[in-house]
């Protein structure tokens, strides 16, 4: 599948989405559509508009796709910003380590689905953007 970089160390990539009469179903499989190999996979569950969370960069590589709702995704990698509003499961944002992440603009009700590079107790967390810990080249 194509991914499409929205700034360097940020890529937004298609999923494929198998549909029927019985529903939808989107697998998710180490260098298929997730450029790295999960150690840690979470979600995120938000009733009500609220505070943004995240804030902050990270150590590992992180992707993230939308279960239910939408959020809105700001990321800085210390030279570049953008937005990306995330709506739907067919899409994932694949963030490598080192990027400002910010999540704001949920819809009531939204679930996130985030795959981390990294088990929790491993990664780092800084309040700026860390570009040395970006990959020289994404593979996907």
């Amino acid at each position: 599948m194509r991914q499409f970089d929205i700034i360097r160390g940020v890529s937004l990539l298609p999923q494929r989405v198998h549909a029927d009469a019985r529903g939808e179903l989107v697998a998710f499989e180490e260098f298929e559509n997730v450029p790295f190999v999960p150690k840690r996979v979470f979600v995120v569950k938000v009733d009500a508009p609220g505070p943004a969370r995240g804030g902050h960069a990270n150590s590992c590589d992180e992707l993230i796709t939308v279960l239910s709702g939408a959020v809105t995704v700001e990321v800085d990698n210390g030279s570049e910003r953008a937005t990306v509003r995330l709506a739907g499961h067919d899409e994932a944002l694949w963030i490598q380590g080192g990027i400002l992440i910010r999540l704001c603009g949920f819809v009531p009700s939204t679930i996130l689905l985030v795959c981390a590079s990294e088990r929790y107790k491993d990664t780092q967390h800084y309040d700026e953007a860390r570009p040395d810990l970006m990959r020289a080249a994404c593979p996907a």
